[in-house]
Protein backbone atom coordinates (compact mmCIF):
# COMPACT_ATOMS: atom_id res chain seq x y z
CA UNK A 1 0.00 0.00 0.00
CA UNK A 2 1.33 3.32 -1.15
CA UNK A 3 0.22 6.88 0.57
CA UNK A 4 -0.25 10.36 -1.08
CA UNK A 5 -0.09 13.22 1.36
CA UNK A 6 -0.42 16.61 0.88
CA UNK A 7 1.73 19.23 1.92
CA UNK A 8 0.81 22.92 3.99
CA UNK A 9 -1.56 21.17 5.80
CA UNK A 10 -3.36 22.08 8.99
CA UNK A 11 -4.94 19.57 11.66
CA UNK A 12 -7.54 20.19 13.94
CA UNK A 13 -10.53 18.25 15.62
CA UNK A 14 -11.26 15.33 18.29
CA UNK A 15 -9.97 11.28 18.21
CA UNK A 16 -10.80 8.88 20.09
CA UNK A 17 -7.69 6.41 20.47
CA UNK A 18 -7.87 2.45 19.77
CA UNK A 19 -7.02 0.25 23.01
CA UNK A 20 -3.27 -0.23 23.19
CA UNK A 21 -1.84 -2.59 20.09
CA UNK A 22 1.27 -3.44 22.44
CA UNK A 23 -1.48 -4.65 25.56
CA UNK A 24 -3.15 -6.29 22.85
CA UNK A 25 -0.31 -8.67 21.61
CA UNK A 26 0.99 -9.35 24.99
CA UNK A 27 -2.67 -10.07 26.67
CA UNK A 28 -4.06 -12.30 23.91
CA UNK A 29 -1.34 -14.61 24.17
CA UNK A 30 -1.92 -14.88 28.40
CA UNK A 31 -5.07 -16.20 27.48
CA UNK A 32 -3.57 -19.41 26.33
CA UNK A 33 -3.93 -21.05 30.09
CA UNK A 34 -7.94 -19.86 30.88
CA UNK A 35 -10.76 -22.10 30.29
CA UNK A 36 -13.63 -20.87 29.31
CA UNK A 37 -14.34 -17.38 27.29
CA UNK A 38 -12.29 -14.26 28.18
CA UNK A 39 -14.02 -10.86 27.08
CA UNK A 40 -11.54 -8.37 25.88
CA UNK A 41 -12.76 -5.20 24.97
CA UNK A 42 -10.68 -1.97 23.22
CA UNK A 43 -9.09 -4.59 21.25
CA UNK A 44 -7.44 -2.71 17.89
CA UNK A 45 -7.85 -3.56 14.31
CA UNK A 46 -4.49 -4.30 13.29
CA UNK A 47 -2.52 -6.46 11.17
CA UNK A 48 -0.33 -7.96 14.57
CA UNK A 49 -3.52 -8.51 16.31
CA UNK A 50 -4.83 -10.62 13.22
CA UNK A 51 -1.57 -12.99 12.96
CA UNK A 52 -2.49 -13.56 16.41
CA UNK A 53 -5.91 -14.77 16.01
CA UNK A 54 -4.86 -16.90 12.89
CA UNK A 55 -1.89 -18.70 15.46
CA UNK A 56 -4.28 -19.33 18.23
CA UNK A 57 -7.18 -20.81 15.41
CA UNK A 58 -4.66 -23.18 14.52
CA UNK A 59 -4.44 -24.43 18.57
CA UNK A 60 -7.87 -24.42 18.61
CA UNK A 61 -9.21 -21.59 20.61
CA UNK A 62 -12.20 -20.71 19.21
CA UNK A 63 -12.61 -16.74 18.12
CA UNK A 64 -15.16 -14.08 18.03
CA UNK A 65 -13.76 -10.58 16.91
CA UNK A 66 -16.36 -8.51 16.91
CA UNK A 67 -14.05 -5.35 15.45
CA UNK A 68 -17.05 -2.93 14.82
CA UNK A 69 -17.22 -3.10 18.71
CA UNK A 70 -13.13 -3.47 19.21
CA UNK A 71 -14.25 -6.88 21.32
CA UNK A 72 -12.64 -10.24 21.56
CA UNK A 73 -14.12 -13.36 22.68
CA UNK A 74 -11.62 -16.18 23.36
CA UNK A 75 -12.63 -19.40 24.25
CA UNK A 76 -9.19 -21.58 24.62
CA UNK A 77 -10.38 -24.94 26.08
CA UNK A 78 -9.80 -27.35 24.04
CA UNK A 79 -6.65 -26.08 22.33
CA UNK A 80 -4.08 -28.76 21.55
CA UNK A 81 -0.51 -28.49 20.83
CA UNK A 82 0.78 -27.53 17.16
CA UNK A 83 4.13 -27.18 15.53
CA UNK A 84 4.46 -23.43 14.27
CA UNK A 85 5.89 -22.76 11.29
CA UNK A 86 6.82 -19.79 9.30
CA UNK A 87 4.20 -19.26 7.76
CA UNK A 88 2.47 -19.21 11.00
CA UNK A 89 4.40 -16.63 12.08
CA UNK A 90 5.26 -14.40 9.71
CA UNK A 91 7.40 -11.39 10.41
CA UNK A 92 6.31 -10.45 13.91
CA UNK A 93 8.44 -10.86 16.76
CA UNK A 94 5.89 -10.61 19.26
CA UNK A 95 5.22 -14.24 18.85
CA UNK A 96 7.51 -14.93 20.91
CA UNK A 97 4.83 -13.70 23.31
CA UNK A 98 3.70 -17.19 22.92
CA UNK A 99 6.33 -19.00 24.83
CA UNK A 100 4.97 -18.60 28.18
CA UNK A 101 1.54 -19.33 27.73
CA UNK A 102 2.46 -22.43 25.54
CA UNK A 103 4.91 -23.56 28.19
CA UNK A 104 2.66 -23.05 30.90
CA UNK A 105 -0.28 -25.01 29.22
CA UNK A 106 1.91 -27.61 27.26
CA UNK A 107 5.05 -27.71 29.08
CA UNK A 108 6.52 -27.42 25.53
CA UNK A 109 7.09 -24.65 22.54
CA UNK A 110 8.62 -25.91 18.92
CA UNK A 111 9.11 -23.17 16.34
CA UNK A 112 10.67 -24.13 13.40
CA UNK A 113 11.61 -20.79 12.25
CA UNK A 114 12.44 -17.83 14.99
CA UNK A 115 10.27 -14.86 14.06
CA UNK A 116 11.02 -11.24 12.33
CA UNK A 117 10.21 -7.90 13.18
CA UNK A 118 10.78 -4.47 12.50
CA UNK A 119 13.74 -3.80 10.43
CA UNK A 120 15.26 -1.83 13.57
CA UNK A 121 18.15 -4.03 13.88
CA UNK A 122 19.68 -7.06 16.55
CA UNK A 123 16.61 -7.58 18.74
CA UNK A 124 17.89 -10.82 20.76
CA UNK A 125 16.13 -13.63 22.29
CA UNK A 126 18.95 -14.22 24.92
CA UNK A 127 17.71 -12.03 27.86
CA UNK A 128 14.03 -13.91 27.09
CA UNK A 129 16.36 -17.61 27.00
CA UNK A 130 18.19 -16.89 29.97
CA UNK A 131 15.04 -16.10 32.59
CA UNK A 132 13.69 -19.06 30.55
CA UNK A 133 16.79 -21.43 31.48
CA UNK A 134 16.77 -20.03 35.10
CA UNK A 135 13.27 -20.86 35.43
CA UNK A 136 14.08 -24.35 34.59
CA UNK A 137 13.35 -23.95 30.96
CA UNK A 138 15.21 -26.44 28.90
CA UNK A 139 15.98 -24.76 25.05
CA UNK A 140 17.04 -26.11 22.38
CA UNK A 141 17.97 -23.95 19.37
CA UNK A 142 17.37 -25.89 15.80
CA UNK A 143 19.18 -24.65 12.57
CA UNK A 144 16.59 -21.18 12.32
CA UNK A 145 13.62 -22.07 15.46
CA UNK A 146 13.25 -23.37 18.60
CA UNK A 147 12.15 -26.13 21.04
CA UNK A 148 11.64 -25.73 24.48
CA UNK A 149 10.64 -28.17 26.92
CA UNK A 150 10.05 -27.35 31.03
CA UNK A 151 11.58 -28.75 33.45
CA UNK A 152 12.32 -28.17 36.89
CA UNK A 153 13.35 -24.85 38.35
CA UNK A 154 15.96 -24.62 41.35
CA UNK A 155 15.14 -21.03 42.31
CA UNK A 156 12.35 -18.83 43.28
CA UNK A 157 14.08 -15.80 42.38
CA UNK A 158 14.84 -14.44 38.62
CA UNK A 159 16.96 -12.11 37.51
CA UNK A 160 16.17 -10.05 34.30
CA UNK A 161 19.54 -9.17 32.19
CA UNK A 162 17.42 -6.15 30.58
CA UNK A 163 14.01 -4.61 31.12
CA UNK A 164 12.56 -6.39 28.11
CA UNK A 165 8.65 -6.17 28.29
CA UNK A 166 8.57 -9.37 26.28
CA UNK A 167 10.92 -11.36 28.35
CA UNK A 168 8.83 -10.02 31.68
CA UNK A 169 5.34 -10.89 30.01
CA UNK A 170 6.57 -14.43 29.53
CA UNK A 171 7.78 -15.22 32.44
CA UNK A 172 4.36 -13.45 34.72
CA UNK A 173 2.70 -16.45 32.73
CA UNK A 174 4.94 -19.17 34.00
CA UNK A 175 4.59 -17.66 37.39
CA UNK A 176 1.12 -17.04 37.94
CA UNK A 177 0.37 -20.60 37.31
CA UNK A 178 3.30 -22.46 39.41
CA UNK A 179 3.77 -23.97 42.72
CA UNK A 180 4.58 -21.43 45.76
CA UNK A 181 5.97 -17.65 45.32
CA UNK A 182 8.55 -16.26 42.84
CA UNK A 183 9.99 -13.43 42.79
CA UNK A 184 10.99 -11.38 39.31
CA UNK A 185 13.70 -8.91 39.43
CA UNK A 186 14.49 -6.44 37.03
CA UNK A 187 11.53 -6.26 35.50
CA UNK A 188 9.66 -3.89 32.22
CA UNK A 189 6.91 -1.80 34.22
CA UNK A 190 5.48 -0.38 30.75
CA UNK A 191 1.54 -0.03 30.64
CA UNK A 192 1.18 -2.86 28.51
CA UNK A 193 3.01 -4.93 31.23
CA UNK A 194 0.67 -3.46 33.71
CA UNK A 195 -2.58 -4.05 31.67
CA UNK A 196 -0.90 -7.86 31.58
CA UNK A 197 -0.60 -8.16 35.58
CA UNK A 198 -3.76 -6.33 36.16
CA UNK A 199 -5.69 -8.84 33.77
CA UNK A 200 -4.30 -11.53 35.08
CA UNK A 201 -4.92 -10.44 38.90
CA UNK A 202 -8.90 -9.95 37.84
CA UNK A 203 -8.98 -13.74 36.56
CA UNK A 204 -7.23 -14.95 39.88
CA UNK A 205 -3.27 -14.42 39.74
CA UNK A 206 -1.95 -13.06 42.65
CA UNK A 207 0.98 -10.76 41.41
CA UNK A 208 2.32 -7.77 43.45
CA UNK A 209 4.71 -4.60 42.75
CA UNK A 210 2.66 -4.05 39.86
CA UNK A 211 4.33 -1.16 37.98
CA UNK A 212 7.87 -1.32 39.71
CA UNK A 213 10.64 -3.14 38.46
CA UNK A 214 10.03 -5.96 41.55
CA UNK A 215 6.91 -8.72 40.73
CA UNK A 216 6.00 -10.74 43.71
CA UNK A 217 4.06 -13.59 42.54
CA UNK A 218 2.28 -16.32 44.91
CA UNK A 219 1.28 -19.37 41.74
CA UNK A 220 -2.18 -20.00 42.04
CA UNK A 221 -3.84 -23.43 40.76
CA UNK A 222 -6.35 -22.08 37.75
CA UNK A 223 -7.41 -18.98 36.14
CA UNK A 224 -10.68 -18.11 35.70
CA UNK A 225 -12.39 -16.02 32.70
CA UNK A 226 -13.35 -12.79 32.66
CA UNK A 227 -14.17 -9.18 31.01
CA UNK A 228 -11.78 -7.00 30.54
CA UNK A 229 -10.57 -3.88 28.92
CA UNK A 230 -7.58 -2.82 27.29
CA UNK A 231 -5.80 0.37 28.21
CA UNK A 232 -5.78 3.37 25.79
CA UNK A 233 -3.36 3.32 23.07
CA UNK A 234 -0.32 5.70 24.45
CA UNK A 235 1.68 5.84 21.39
CA UNK A 236 -1.58 6.56 19.41
CA UNK A 237 -2.40 9.72 21.28
CA UNK A 238 1.28 10.63 21.51
CA UNK A 239 1.31 10.34 17.35
CA UNK A 240 -1.79 12.55 17.33
CA UNK A 241 -0.84 15.25 19.40
CA UNK A 242 2.50 15.17 17.74
CA UNK A 243 0.47 15.54 14.27
CA UNK A 244 -1.17 18.82 15.67
CA UNK A 245 1.89 20.35 17.56
CA UNK A 246 3.90 19.92 13.75
CA UNK A 247 1.10 21.57 11.67
CA UNK A 248 0.23 23.70 14.08
CA UNK A 249 -3.01 22.58 14.83
CA UNK A 250 -5.49 22.40 17.84
CA UNK A 251 -5.68 18.38 18.50
CA UNK A 252 -7.83 17.26 21.40
CA UNK A 253 -7.12 13.18 21.95
CA UNK A 254 -9.78 11.74 24.59
CA UNK A 255 -8.96 8.82 26.92
CA UNK A 256 -5.43 9.97 27.80
CA UNK A 257 -4.68 8.95 30.94
CA UNK A 258 -2.16 11.38 32.23
CA UNK A 259 0.49 9.89 34.44
CA UNK A 260 1.49 7.89 31.29
CA UNK A 261 3.06 11.16 29.13
CA UNK A 262 4.54 12.79 32.31
CA UNK A 263 8.19 12.16 30.56
CA UNK A 264 6.76 12.19 27.05
CA UNK A 265 5.56 15.93 27.54
CA UNK A 266 9.20 16.77 28.94
CA UNK A 267 10.14 15.83 25.27
CA UNK A 268 7.20 17.97 23.91
CA UNK A 269 8.68 20.84 25.82
CA UNK A 270 12.09 20.72 24.18
CA UNK A 271 10.81 21.90 20.66
CA UNK A 272 8.20 24.70 22.95
CA UNK A 273 4.96 22.85 22.98
CA UNK A 274 2.90 22.79 25.53
CA UNK A 275 0.04 19.87 26.14
CA UNK A 276 -2.43 20.43 28.64
CA UNK A 277 -5.20 18.28 30.16
CA UNK A 278 -8.90 18.89 30.55
CA UNK A 279 -9.95 15.52 32.69
CA UNK A 280 -8.59 12.34 30.89
CA UNK A 281 -8.40 14.59 27.72
CA UNK A 282 -4.83 15.78 26.18
CA UNK A 283 -4.81 18.60 23.89
CA UNK A 284 -2.64 20.52 22.06
CA UNK A 285 -3.32 24.25 21.23
CA UNK A 286 -2.64 25.88 17.91
CA UNK A 287 -0.50 28.36 16.65
CA UNK A 288 2.15 26.89 19.04
CA UNK A 289 5.66 28.21 18.21
CA UNK A 290 8.02 25.42 17.66
CA UNK A 291 11.34 26.16 19.06
CA UNK A 292 14.57 23.75 19.67
CA UNK A 293 14.84 24.87 23.04
CA UNK A 294 18.37 23.20 24.40
CA UNK A 295 21.63 23.89 23.58
CA UNK A 296 24.59 22.23 23.16
CA UNK A 297 26.75 22.89 26.13
CA UNK A 298 24.03 22.14 28.63
CA UNK A 299 23.33 19.22 27.11
CA UNK A 300 19.92 19.36 26.56
CA UNK A 301 19.11 19.57 22.91
CA UNK A 302 18.90 15.68 22.99
CA UNK A 303 16.34 13.01 22.26
CA UNK A 304 17.02 10.09 24.03
CA UNK A 305 14.37 7.18 25.18
CA UNK A 306 14.64 5.41 28.21
CA UNK A 307 13.31 2.49 30.24
CA UNK A 308 9.83 3.19 31.12
CA UNK A 309 8.19 5.90 32.81
CA UNK A 310 10.85 7.73 30.46
CA UNK A 311 10.80 8.43 26.58
CA UNK A 312 9.54 5.38 25.27
CA UNK A 313 12.01 4.19 22.06
CA UNK A 314 9.27 3.53 19.79
CA UNK A 315 7.97 7.44 20.08
CA UNK A 316 11.08 8.82 19.04
CA UNK A 317 10.59 9.29 15.51
CA UNK A 318 7.48 11.94 16.35
CA UNK A 319 9.65 14.37 17.57
CA UNK A 320 12.29 13.91 14.30
CA UNK A 321 9.19 16.34 12.52
CA UNK A 322 9.31 18.55 15.24
CA UNK A 323 12.68 19.45 14.80
CA UNK A 324 12.46 19.73 10.87
CA UNK A 325 10.18 22.41 11.58
CA UNK A 326 11.73 24.42 14.32
CA UNK A 327 13.08 27.70 12.30
CA UNK A 328 16.76 27.07 13.38
CA UNK A 329 18.86 25.23 15.46
CA UNK A 330 19.19 21.13 15.44
CA UNK A 331 18.90 18.63 18.06
CA UNK A 332 20.83 15.21 18.57
CA UNK A 333 18.61 11.92 18.26
CA UNK A 334 20.02 8.57 20.07
CA UNK A 335 18.76 5.44 19.91
CA UNK A 336 20.99 3.43 22.14
CA UNK A 337 19.15 0.32 22.02
CA UNK A 338 18.48 -0.07 18.19
CA UNK A 339 22.06 -0.18 15.64
CA UNK A 340 19.61 0.31 12.62
CA UNK A 341 16.55 2.42 14.26
CA UNK A 342 17.44 5.82 12.81
CA UNK A 343 18.86 4.71 9.47
CA UNK A 344 15.48 5.55 7.88
CA UNK A 345 15.98 8.95 8.64
CA UNK A 346 18.00 9.10 5.44
CA UNK A 347 15.20 9.09 3.46
CA UNK A 348 14.33 12.68 5.25
CA UNK A 349 16.79 14.05 2.30
CA UNK A 350 14.29 13.28 0.03
CA UNK A 351 12.17 16.17 1.60
CA UNK A 352 15.00 18.67 1.62
CA UNK A 353 16.12 18.03 5.05
CA UNK A 354 19.65 18.24 6.94
CA UNK A 355 20.00 15.10 9.13
CA UNK A 356 23.45 14.00 9.55
CA UNK A 357 24.49 10.44 10.82
CA UNK A 358 26.81 10.66 13.70
CA UNK A 359 27.46 6.50 14.18
CA UNK A 360 24.58 3.69 13.79
CA UNK A 361 22.56 4.92 17.41
CA UNK A 362 22.83 9.26 16.73
CA UNK A 363 21.27 11.95 14.04
CA UNK A 364 21.86 15.23 14.49
CA UNK A 365 18.51 17.12 12.43
CA UNK A 366 18.68 20.42 11.47
CA UNK A 367 15.88 23.12 11.32
CA UNK A 368 15.10 25.38 9.09
CA UNK A 369 15.61 23.95 6.31
CA UNK A 370 13.11 24.34 3.00
CA UNK A 371 11.00 20.98 2.74
CA UNK A 372 9.05 20.07 -0.48
CA UNK A 373 7.40 17.14 -1.29
CA UNK A 374 8.83 13.81 -2.75
CA UNK A 375 8.78 9.97 -3.21
CA UNK A 376 9.61 8.00 0.03
CA UNK A 377 10.60 4.43 0.26
CA UNK A 378 9.03 2.89 3.61
CA UNK A 379 11.12 1.19 5.98
CA UNK A 380 9.01 -2.08 8.05
CA UNK A 381 9.06 0.34 10.93
CA UNK A 382 5.01 1.43 12.33
CA UNK A 383 6.18 5.01 13.75
CA UNK A 384 9.63 5.93 11.32
CA UNK A 385 6.00 5.73 8.69
CA UNK A 386 4.53 8.11 10.39
CA UNK A 387 7.14 10.60 10.79
CA UNK A 388 7.17 10.49 7.03
CA UNK A 389 3.87 11.16 6.63
CA UNK A 390 4.34 14.26 9.29
CA UNK A 391 7.28 15.82 7.01
CA UNK A 392 5.09 15.13 3.84
CA UNK A 393 2.37 17.19 6.03
CA UNK A 394 4.68 20.81 6.59
CA UNK A 395 6.25 20.33 3.11
CA UNK A 396 5.09 22.09 -0.17
CA UNK A 397 3.75 19.66 -3.20
CA UNK A 398 2.67 16.34 -2.47
CA UNK A 399 4.64 13.94 -1.21
CA UNK A 400 4.42 9.67 -2.04
CA UNK A 401 5.10 7.17 0.70
CA UNK A 402 5.77 3.96 -0.75
CA UNK A 403 5.26 0.31 0.98
CA UNK A 404 3.25 1.89 4.00
CA UNK A 405 2.00 -1.23 5.31
CA UNK A 406 3.61 -0.98 8.56
CA UNK A 407 1.33 1.80 9.50
CA UNK A 408 -1.55 -1.16 10.27
CA UNK A 409 0.37 -2.78 11.95
CA UNK A 410 0.33 -0.07 14.91
CA UNK A 411 -2.70 2.26 13.97
CA UNK A 412 -5.89 1.13 12.45
CA UNK A 413 -8.01 3.56 10.34
CA UNK A 414 -5.10 5.57 10.02
CA UNK A 415 -5.83 7.81 7.12
CA UNK A 416 -9.63 7.86 8.14
CA UNK A 417 -8.12 8.47 11.54
CA UNK A 418 -6.51 11.33 10.27
CA UNK A 419 -9.43 12.62 7.80
CA UNK A 420 -11.60 13.60 10.72
CA UNK A 421 -9.05 16.20 11.78
CA UNK A 422 -9.16 17.20 8.24
CA UNK A 423 -6.28 15.36 6.85
CA UNK A 424 -5.66 15.06 2.77
CA UNK A 425 -4.70 11.51 2.26
CA UNK A 426 -5.28 8.40 0.16
CA UNK A 427 -4.01 5.16 0.73
CA UNK A 428 -2.92 3.70 -3.05
CA UNK A 429 -3.67 -0.33 -3.13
Amino acid sequence: MNIKVRGGQVLSGEIFPSGSKNSAVHIIPCTLVIKGKVVLKNVPDIADVEKLVKILSKLGSIIDWKRQESEMIIDNTNVSFEQLNHDDLGNMKGTSLLWGGLLARFGKVDFDELPGGCTLGIRSLEPIYKVFKDFGVKIDETEKGVVMEMGVRDTNEVWLTEMSPTATTNLVMLSVLSKGSTKLIGTASEPQCQDVCNFLNACGAKIGGIGSSVLEIDGVDELKPVEYTLLPDHYEITTFLALGAVTGGEVKVHNAIQHHFKMIVNEFEKFNIKIEYEGDTAIVRANQKIEIKGSFEDKTNLIRPQPWPALPVDLLPMFVPLALAAPSGYIMFHNWMYESGLYWTSELTKFGAEVIMADPHRVLVMGGRKLKGAEIEAPYIIRAVVSYVMTAMIAQGETTILNADALYRGHPDFSSNLAKLGAVIEEVK
